[in-house]
C-alpha cells in the first residue's frame, strides 16, 4: 500500500505544472552551484599550490643577507582547501585564507574574496549547501503543503480511508514519496560534488565526513517534509497551508539567523581591526623589550642574566651575538602579549558561537549550517585552527633565524645566511583538523537536527492519528 501511495504522490506532482517548474528550477540551480563551486575550487587549488611554491622559491633564493633581514623578508602561507569545501565554502571567503609571516608582527589573515565582491556580503553565494539549506526546504514545503489538503478537498483522502487505509499510513506514504525526491536530489548533488572534488584534489571527498554530511542534509530536509505534511493535514484550505508554511520557512531560514547574528554581536561585540591592533601595539610599547635597542627594566635584567650565565662583566664580552638574544627575547615577550589579546578575541568569538548554537533550539537551519561548515572544514573553528598553526610555525621560523644570528657571530657582527641555510628551514605543512576533532565540535548540532526531526515526526504521527477522516 505504501508503494502505491508513493506512486500516486509522484504522479500527482508530475501533473502539477508549478511543482514541475519549481523542481526543475532547484535542480538547475544545484547544477549551477556545483559548477560555480567547482570552478572556484579548481582556481583556488591551483593558485594555492602555485603561490605556495613561488613563495618558498623566493625565500630560498633571496640571496645572502643577515638572518634578521631575512626574518623581515618573511614568507606567505596559504590555507589548503578541504575536499568538502566544494560543497560548503563557509566563512573562508569572509575570514581570509592566506597569511604573511615576519619578525615582530602577528599579521591578520588576508585574501578575503568578500573584499572584491560586495554582493557576496549582501546576498551570499550560490553553493550546493546554500541551495540545500534554503531553497530545497522551500520546494519541499510547497510539495508537502499541497499534498494532504488537496486530497481532502478532492475527496481522495476520504476515499482511501474508507477503503481501509489508515490515515497514518496514508500520511507516511506521502512522506516517503517526498523523502525519495529529497534524498535523490541530495544524493545526486553529493555524488557529483564528490567526483569533481576528488578529481581536483589529492584527497578523496568520499569518507565518513562526507557520509555524515549527506545524512545530516537528508535529516534536515526531512524536517520540512514532515512539517509541511503536518500543516497540510491541519489546514482548512491550500492557501492557509502555504501561507503558514512560507511564514515558518521565513522565520527558520532568514529571521532567526539574522536576529541571532545581530544579538550575538551586540552581546559579545567584536572589536574593529584598527582598534584591536592599536591596543596590541600600545601594550607592546609599554610591556615589550624592544630588541632593536633602547633600555628598560626588562632589558637591563636580560643583560644581567646573560652576563651572569657566561660569567662576563658586560654583554659586549659574550661569545655570541647579543642582538640575536635581544631579538628572540623581544619575540618571546611580544608573543605573550599577542597571545593574551588573541585569546580574549577568540573567547568573544566562542561566546558568539555559543549564542548561535543556543538558537538552534529556535530553528533547524542554525545547527544544520554549523554542522555543514564544520565537517567541510570551513567554519570559524577551522579558520582559527589554521591561524593558530601558522602562528606556531611563525614562532619556530623566527626563532631559528634569531638563534642563528645569536650563535654564528659576535657582538656587533653580521650573520650572513646563504641558499643552503634558507632551504634548511622547515616548510609549512598544515594538518587539517581530524574527524574526531570536528565531530567533538559539531556532534551537538547534529543531534539537535535529529531531535528536530523526531519531534516534528511525533507531532505528524499524532496529527494523522487524530484526523477525523480516520474515524
Amino acid at each position: 500500500m505504501i508503494k502505491q501511495i508513493i506512486k500516486k504522490e509522484w504522479l500527482q506532482i508530475r501533473r502539477d505544472k508549478v511543482s514541475v517548474i519549481l523542481l526543475t528550477a532547484v535542480v538547475l540551480l544545484l547544477i549551477l552551484s556545483l559548477f560555480t563551486s567547482w570552478n572556484y575550487f579548481r582556481w583556488y587549488s591551483n593558485l594555492q599550490q602555485e603561490v605556495t611554491a613561488n613563495a618558498r622559491h623566493h625565500w630560498e633564493t633571496q640571496g645572502e643577507k643577515n638572518s634578521h633581514s631575512a626574518a623581515h623578508f618573511g614568507i606567505y602561507l596559504f590555507k589548503p582547501l578541504s575536499p568538502l569545501a566544494i560543497w560548503d565554502n563557509g566563512i573562508d571567503k569572509h575570514y581570509g585564507v592566506s597569511l604573511y609571516i615576519e619578525a615582530h608582527i602577528r599579521n591578520q589573515l588576508q585574501f578575503k574574496a568578500i573584499e572584491d565582491n560586495p554582493l557576496l556580503a549582501r546576498w551570499g553565494e550560490l553553493t550546493p549547501a546554500a541551495i540545500l539549506l534554503v531553497l530545497l526546504p522551500l520546494l519541499l514545503i510547497w510539495l508537502a503543503g499541497n499534498s494532504i489538503v488537496n486530497d481532502k478537498i478532492a475527496g481522495t483522502f476520504k476515499l482511501a480511508v474508507s477503503q481501509g487505509v489508515s490515515a497514518q499510513k496514508y500520511v507516511w506514504g506521502k512522506a516517503a514519496a517526498l523523502w525519495c525526491i529529497s534524498s535523490a536530489i541530495i544524493f545526486s548533488t553529493w555524488l557529483m560534488g564528490g567526483l569533481l572534488s576528488t578529481l581536483l584534489s589529492n584527497q578523496s571527498f568520499f569518507g565518513v565526513k562526507s557520509l555524515l554530511l549527506l545524512i545530516m542534509y537528508c535529516l534536515y530536509n526531512g524536517i520540512f517534509i514532515h512539517l509541511g505534511l503536518l500543516v497540510s493535514n491541519k489546514a482548512a484550505n491550500r492557501r492557509s497551508a502555504l501561507v503558514s508554511l512560507l511564514a515558518i520557512w521565513l522565520v527558520a531560514v532568514w529571521l532567526v539567523p539574522k536576529i541571532t547574528a545581530h544579538f550575538s554581536e551586540e552581546r559579545y561585540p567584536s572589536p574593529l581591526t584598527e582598534v584591536f591592533l592599536k591596543k596590541i601595539s600600545d601594550d607592546v610599547a609599554v610591556n615589550g623589550i624592544n630588541g632593536h635597542g633602547g633600555k628598560n627594566e626588562k632589558m637591563k635584567k636580560l643583560e644581567k642574566d646573560w652576563a651572569t650565565k657566561y660569567g662576563v662583566d658586560s654583554v659586549q664580552q659574550l661569545p655570541i651575538n647579543w642582538l640575536g638574544v635581544t631579538l628572540q627575547a623581544d619575540e618571546d615577550t611580544n608573543n605573550l602579549i599577542y597571545d593574551k589579546h588573541y585569546d580574549t578575541l577568540y573567547a568573544g568569538y566562542n561566546n558568539q558561537l555559543l549564542v548561535h548554537k543556543t538558537s538552534s533550539l529556535l530553528s533547524p537551519f542554525m545547527p544544520a549550517r554549523l554542522f555543514s561548515m564544520s565537517l567541510a572544514g570551513t567554519d570559524l573553528k577551522n579558520s582559527l585552527h589554521f591561524y593558530s598553526a601558522t602562528e606556531a610555525y611563525r614562532k619556530k621560523f623566527i626563532g631559528i633565524l634569531n638563534n642563528r644570528l645569536r650563535d654564528n657571530s659576535l657582538y656587533g657582527g653580521r650573520d650572513t645566511g646563504r641558499v643552503a641555510f634558507w632551504k634548511s628551514l622547515p616548510a609549512f605543512h598544515y594538518r587539517q583538523s581530524t574527524l574526531p576533532e570536528r565531530w567533538k565540535e559539531s556532534s551537538t548540532t547534529f543531534l539537535i537536527v535529529l531531535i528536530w526531526l523526531l519531534v516534528i515526526s511525533w507531532f505528524l504521527h499524532i496529527s494523522a492519528k487524530r484526523t477525523p477522516l480516520d474515524k
